[in-house]
């Protein structure tokens, strides 16, 4: 038979009171109702708790010895518990996510620092992670959530569109180019390229839709470096419009690419077989409901 958690509070409150009428009252219970309780309970344990009469209650040396270590593991139940609802609450918790570095620069941690200070007793865990490792830190459960490009269909992942994110040119100040308001791919197609290696397909294919077999002079890892690099008169480079408003843009211009325009989807990535925290629920929430429209507005 399997211990009921009445049946501990039944104990502990008679245990308390040593009387059945007394405790039977405490925790709202016909007296004998409660006598069958702790009847119940010792059958269960097979050992007697309480010494009985018509006068009096008197624990036995045994009930005497579980007393304190049921006391304790209802203490504990009530903590579980109660942290449960701190959890569901977002009084405590953790949130883990995973997002571009060029993400990373604003909006999203923008995003996260609003959840931070509506609820600051989640702990917030921020990986920067490139489009290939993201699919891995989702099926392995090291983050809830991802902030990223569209990512090749996988049958654990789930995903929803947030935005979409224009690539641009960026160019000395001074350069002949900087004078046009609008760019098209033939016009950079004899400049000297510094490639983005995440943007690389995007670039690649803006390229060959205009007949271009373009070589980039320069590959970056970063979008810092390849700013850098304009800066100091290497070449262009064609980066993510999302991340300018955070980086140093110096002695630089950026100018619209049309011919196709080279945008980006990004999307919110989770492992469809993994339950979200409250905390991820309500992170993912925020994201859907933030004002993506203001991207529009960097344009």
């Amino acid at each position: 038979m399997r211990i009921k958690l009445r049946q501990i509070e039944g104990f502990l409150a008679a245990a308390d009171a040593l009387s059945f009428s007394r405790a039977a009252e405490r925790i709202g219970m016909t007296q004998p109702a409660f006598s069958q309780l702790i009847r119940d309970l010792e059958a269960a344990l097979d050992v007697r708790l309480f010494d009985r009469s018509t006068r009096r209650v008197r624990m036995t040396d045994v009930g005497m010895q579980l007393r304190e270590q049921m006391r304790r593991g209802l203490r504990e139940i009530d903590n579980a518990c109660n942290n449960a609802r701190a959890i569901t609450r977002l009084k405590q918790g953790q949130l883990s996510l995973a997002v571009l570095p060029s993400l990373a620069l604003g909006l999203v941690t923008g995003a996260l620092a609003s959840f931070h200070g509506r609820y600051p007793e989640v702990k917030l865990r921020l990986r920067e992670a490139r489009t290939p490792n993201i699919p891995e830190l989702l099926l392995s459960h090291e983050v809830d959530l991802a902030v990223c490009s569209r990512l090749p269909a996988h049958d654990s992942l789930a995903f929803e569109h947030l935005f979409d994110d224009e690539l641009v040119v960026v160019l000395p100040r001074g350069h002949a180019l900087s004078q046009r308001r609008v760019l098209q791919w033939r016009q950079i197609a004899d400049e000297p390229l510094i490639g983005l290696q995440a943007q690389a397909q995007l670039i690649h294919d803006g390229f060959a839709q205009n007949g271009i077999d373009k070589q980039t002079e320069h590959e970056a890892l970063n979008t810092v470096t390849a700013l850098s690099m304009a800066r100091a008169g290497f070449g262009v480079t064609i980066v993510p419009l999302i991340a300018l408003p955070e980086l140093n843009l110096r002695g630089l211009v950026r100018r619209c690419l049309r011919g196709p325009q080279p945008t980006r989807e990004i999307c919110l990535y989770r492992h469809m077989e993994h339950a979200l925290s409250p905390a991820a629920e309500r992170f993912g929430n925020m994201l859907r409901e933030a004002p993506w429209h203001d991207v529009e507005t960097l344009r």
